[in-house]
């Protein structure tokens, strides 16, 4: 019983043998004929009874402590200030009672003095005060503490947080004033690790995460101590010690004070201990596999030092999956467990007992999906490779949510796969929770182009650039008859749909459209898509003219060998174009017409754990495009000043390779290597001047209607690396160090660093893929699912680099970048 509810039982019990002393000798069970409620001004009184547990006709003894656990009942809701049960009336069987309440004032308004609005704003969402309701002594210590764990978290350690409550002018209501004395801002001077012996002080002082000394060099992060997370980077330092075999090491006491009104000194006392080694590693209770192979799978020897966390990690933590638990549970054993168990030996030593539950093996059951509003189930369906009937495998569960993921639907942060196991029947219902993300996204630009150049560098005209643009990458062409749908379009099927419009008046225009659906048919993983596009350039003052009119039809399949990584693409495509005044390559014809027919094969293997901020896997393809051997096909028919360009031969190899390696957390090493060859068939054909490889600059495509491709090198500026007409062989290797600052689907954001190299060739006999024009540099990203990925770079180029005209295009420079990766 509380102390406020035994002296509410205590005086109780005196009012009522005060009234009737003489009828109270001994106690005595009386039934409650009435109970009623007094002082209540905007709580029910009926609720009042309810709360204290109190009803018509029920038997209670006086003396005794039903009245008092009654008393105890109310004072548990919080919301009186005093609480009385009074006896009206008593005879020898029946008693009228009254319950008399105090209720505590509601809190009308608060404000915080000395905090700026920003804060104040910042304050009256952590404090969750709401106005109305009842104000407690326990919501004022509450927000007073919430308070000064802001402003300490923000460098204030000697912050002052005090209240003052007054009556407002509403009935029984308060107003609330928090005042806040920050004080001078407080950074932490030196922190001194005693104990350490075998350790530096400097080691240890890394683990550190959040509890930092004051250098000028941090300016990225403030020096601040705060109480809650200096505990727990105690708790990192101790585990990294252990980690290193320390295994008896602990905190044995710590000290803060201040040395002068803005510095802080922290000082911690440590227990090294010895340092411990694994001797001998025994199993107990495995049927499946023998000691050797669970020896070798966790990968721990004698004389290794003692790590705990590496034997968890071996034992079943392993997030590539090289654990002993994978071994079980990638056959089904859902129930199997592991538990070590350690024992000294000796001085330095640890023997490690592993006892293993394997249990039965369990098979999926169902397969439950949530989350996915607009994606339908099929589409999901299709992509697991958990299916009812077949042995629980955690390797399958997530080589599923990879896949998920890869769509580009859901938000990579919350996709779950949830095992509801039933022990008892030996099967497990798997919940697949997501959350959707958009998906969809728009282009918009426009901007003016001043003098818009044809692809030598000749004026061919101005004006103002417009560009537009739809991708919807969750179409449903098979819901289009249905209105409820079209929200704005209909989606779910996971096709996508692409339109976009580029316009420059007269000079330039360009209209595309393109449909894709990776599961043609709904049975297996074979795409087919399409596309179509319009393309025209004309100079306003002069006779150049240079159109395009391409389709292109592609059919893609998912391979199993060498696994079901892999993926192959063929596309047939067309293309005619319409030249007048438009290559230097042309020769001393004005005009040609020229017919591209050609066959793309790529072989791509992606195994990406996610398709926006990757940090693990890799993303390798391989492609060639040819084109028919005319000069060899028609042989005298064929006329090189003739069909040299009305029929174009070509055959062009590209290479592009990407791997994501996390280093710690979510910061990820991302190296890649990129080559192109453009070839003939025939030396006494000429090379094509279409399809050629453009390097250097930002990548961003611009005019693009050659054909060419435009290959990013920051640190350099455009015009390009190579001949004015572009190349015919390129190579290029980055390595970017990325850091997520943020993952959150509505704006994902980070930060890297990158170092590169590339160069290009207008010979192939010249190609030499380490002959490279080197960069460095920082940039930021962040991706927007309406708007696609966007981001600027700073990078120098180190290696000399001249345009056709000798002036320099290395040095330092911005780049800036809207939907392509560099």
């Amino acid at each position: 019983m509380g102390i406020s509810a035994a002296r509410a039982a205590l005086w109780t019990s005196l009012v009522i043998g005060g009234l009737w002393a003489q009828d109270l000798s001994t106690p005595r069970s009386v039934e409650i004929a009435g109970l009623r409620v007094e002082g209540t001004q905007y709580l029910d009184p009926q609720a009042v009874l309810i709360a204290s547990g109190l009803y018509l006709s029920q038997k209670i003894r006086v003396p005794g402590d039903d009245l008092a656990l009654a008393v105890q009942k109310l004072w548990r809701q919080g919301i009186f200030g005093d609480v009385q049960i009074l006896a009206d009336s008593l005879t020898e069987s029946k008693v009228w009672l009254v319950i008399r309440v105090e209720e505590r004032p509601r809190l009308s308004r608060y404000t915080f003095r000395g905090v700026s609005k920003t804060q104040s704003k910042e304050l009256s969402e952590k404090v969750g005060l709401v106005r109305g309701t009842i104000f407690t002594e326990t919501q004022r210590l509450n927000a007073q503490r919430i308070i000064r764990n802001y402003f300490q978290s923000k460098g204030y350690y000697e912050v002052q947080v005090s209240t003052q409550v007054e009556p407002d002018t509403g009935a029984n209501s308060v107003k609330v004033l928090f005042l806040v004395k920050r004080g001078p801002r407080v950074k932490i001077d030196r922190i001194e690790l005693i104990g350490l012996q075998a350790n530096s002080p400097t080691w240890a002082k890394r683990k550190f995460k959040e509890t930092k000394e004051r250098r000028l060099y941090r300016f990225w992060k403030r020096s601040k101590f705060e109480r809650n997370e200096f505990e727990k980077d105690q708790e990192r330092l101790i585990t990294a010690l252990r980690n290193r075999g320390y295994r008896d090491a602990q905190v044995l006491k710590d000290s803060v004070w201040l040395v002068s009104p803005r510095r802080l000194r922290v000082q911690l006392q440590l227990y090294e201990g010895r340092r411990y080694y694994f001797r001998e590693i025994h199993w107990e209770g495995n049927s499946i596999h023998d000691a050797a192979t669970l020896t070798r799978i966790l990968g721990i020897k004698r004389g290794d030092v003692y790590n705990p966390s590496l034997l968890e990690r071996r034992l079943q933590m392993d997030p590539n999956g090289n654990d002993v638990a994978s071994l079980y549970l990638d056959d089904g054993y859902l129930f199997f467990r592991a538990e070590p168990i350690e024992r000294i030996v000796g001085e330095d030593s640890v023997d490690v007992t592993i006892r293993l539950f394997e249990g039965p093996q369990a098979t999926n059951r169902r397969i439950i999906i949530e989350g996915n509003d607009r994606t339908r189930d099929r589409v999901i369906l299709r992509e697991i490779r958990t299916l009812p009937g077949d042995k629980f495998s955690r390797s399958a569960l997530i080589r599923s949510q990879r896949e998920l993921l890869a769509l580009g639907y859901f938000d990579q942060e919350k996709t779950q796969i949830i095992p509801l196991p039933e022990p008892a029947e030996g099967v497990v219902d798997l919940k697949y929770a997501m959350e959707e993300r958009p998906s969809d996204q728009v282009f918009l630009q426009g901007g003016w182009g001043g003098r818009i150049r044809d692809a030598y560098g000749n004026p061919i005209g101005g004006g103002l650039i417009l560009t537009a643009g739809l991708r919807f990458n969750n179409f449903s062409f098979s819901r289009l008859t249905n209105k409820r749908a079209w929200r704005p379009l209909p989606t779910g099927d996971g096709q996508q749909l692409g339109l976009q419009i580029q316009l420059n008046g007269r000079g330039f225009q360009n209209y595309a459209i393109n449909f894709l659906d990776p599961w043609f048919g709904g049975k297996k993983p074979n795409s087919f898509g399409v596309s179509a596009y319009y393309s025209v350039q004309r100079a306003l003052f002069s006779d150049y003219y240079l159109s395009i009119l391409g389709i292109s039809v592609d059919l893609g399949r998912r391979l199993r060998f060498p696994d079901d990584f892999f993926r192959s693409y063929t596309t047939l495509s067309y293309r005619y174009y319409t030249a007048k005044n438009a290559f230097t390559l042309l020769g001393d014809r004005g005009s040609a017409f020229v017919n591209i027919f050609s066959l793309r094969q790529a072989i791509e293997r992606t195994s990406i754990d996610a398709p926006i901020y990757p940090r693990s896997g890799s993303s390798v393809t391989l492609s060639v495009e040819v084109t028919p051997p005319w000069s060899y096909l028609l042989q005298q028919d064929y006329r090189v000043e003739r069909d040299a360009l009305r029929l174009l031969e070509f055959h062009k190899w590209r290479m592009d390779a990407q791997f994501y390696l996390r280093v710690v957390g979510n910061m990820v090493l991302a190296p890649r290597f990129r080559i192109g060859l453009l070839g003939r068939y025939n030396p006494a054909v000429p090379f094509s001047p279409f399809e050629r490889f453009f390097l250097g600059g930002d990548g961003i495509q611009g005019f693009n209607i050659d054909g060419r491709e435009i290959i990013a090198l920051r640190g350099y500026a455009s015009p390009f690396i190579g001949p004015a007409n572009g190349s015919l062989a390129f190579s290029k290797f980055t390595i970017e160090l990325r850091q997520a600052i943020s993952l959150n689907p509505a704006a994902t954001l980070w930060v890297h660093a990158f170092t590169e190299g590339g160069n290009a060739w207008g010979s192939l006999k010249a190609f030499n893929p380490l002959q490279l024009k080197r960069s460095f540099g920082v940039g930021v990203r962040i991706f927007l699912p309406m708007f696609g990925l966007l981001g600027v770079d700073y990078g120098y180029g180190i290696d000399d680099a001249r345009d056709p005209n000798g002036l320099p295009l290395g040095g330092s420079r911005f780049h800036f970048m809207i939907g392509q990766q560099l």
